[in-house]
């Protein structure tokens, strides 16, 4: 049994070992540069998401693009899957060429590896990214950058100290708005008192003309009627229409007197028409008087503003009390009938 034991331990590491070799010959062969066959340094990504060491694709540009006679476009094709990409310059190319930091990592990792594979732990050591020594290494969670344990103390402080800074900014910023907030509800509030000061003001106006109105008609309806009483009662004619039939009669009765052959029947109406009129007292007539009335209405009233809205401010409130003053002071323009 402890043979059998020993043999399946002796299969179960080999077998892992091959199973990491192979792993490690895929890894190698994933960053392994496509134009210098070696492994990546400072691997750069093209656009279709190859990569290729910096330096390989400066110098495939260079080769492939007579970059020192200035042309309206160069470019250069990917190794694996000839995507184009075009650039103005050498310059703008280089600008473009950002190195990849997971790439990077991998391929220092993978350096280390060879130089600690005797290491019976299985730990492997890497470049830090900040301090570049080669220690344990841990992923940064805030910029996902690969450090040693100081330098990701150091840049975790930072961090934290930054986001005190940040926080103390929005703090201010947000006191600041909320003070602003206040100001802003305490004048909403006061806009909300003067637009109801306003409607009822205006309301008051309102009523206050619709009464003068009623009321000026009312007293002319009042001197109307009593005109119309005073002319009917006093001429015994009762009516316009009783009055209106006698002017014509007046008028016929001329027209049959002026001329000369008249017939009897005609001349009998006309005698009997005439013994209708009303007795009229005609110094009655004579002393009837009609009251007469005068209108004024405040012309001024349609030229100054009735309701004023204006900025709080000292010079604005006093030269609007001058003007006021002034425009109480002037003579009222009326309109007189």
């Amino acid at each position: 049994m402890a043979t059998n034991s020993t043999t399946s331990s002796t299969f179960e590491n080999k077998t892992s070992d091959k199973s990491s070799k192979n792993k490690e010959e895929l890894l190698n062969e994933i960053l392994t540069c496509g134009i210098c066959l070696s492994r990546m340094s400072s691997p750069c990504c093209l656009p279709c998401a190859h990569a290729f060491c910096r330096t390989c694709i400066i110098n495939y540009a260079e080769n492939n693009n007579n970059v020192n006679t200035p042309t309206e476009i160069n470019y250069i094709r990917c190794p694996y899957c000839k995507f184009q990409l075009n650039f103005s310059s050498l310059k703008y190319l280089e600008s473009i060429l950002i190195i990849n930091p997971t790439l990077r990592q991998l391929c220092e990792v993978l350096e280390t590896s060879n130089l600690n594979s005797n290491q019976t732990n299985g730990t492997y050591n890497a470049r830090c990214h900040t301090c570049c020594s080669l220690e344990m290494l841990k992923v940064c969670k805030h910029c996902y950058f690969m450090l040693c344990d100081k330098c990701r103390r150091i840049h975790l402080l930072d961090v934290h100290r930054e986001s005190k800074i940040q926080l103390d900014i929005l703090d201010t910023r947000l006191r600041l708005i909320n003070e602003k907030r206040l100001q802003m509800d305490k004048i909403t509030e006061e806009y909300d008192k003067m637009r109801q000061y306003i409607k009822i003001s205006s309301k008051k106006l309102i009523h206050t003309i619709e009464q003068q109105c009623n009321q000026a008609l009312e007293r002319l309806d009042e001197q109307q009627n009593f005109n119309d009483e005073t002319f009917w009662i006093g001429n015994g004619f009762d009516n316009g229409e009783k009055l209106d039939f006698f002017i014509s009669l007046l008028d016929i009765g001329k027209n049959k007197l002026s001329r000369k052959n008249i017939t009897d029947r005609d001349l009998m109406e006309l005698y009997d028409n005439l013994q209708t009129i009303p007795d009229v007292n005609e110094k009655l007539i004579e002393s009837m008087n009609f009251k007469e009335l005068s209108l004024i209405v405040d012309d001024t009233f349609l030229k100054k503003p009735f309701i004023r809205v204006y900025d709080k401010d000292l010079s604005t409130m006093t030269k609007d009390i001058s003007e006021k003053l002034t425009t109480d002071n002037e003579q009222t323009n009326c309109i007189k009938t």
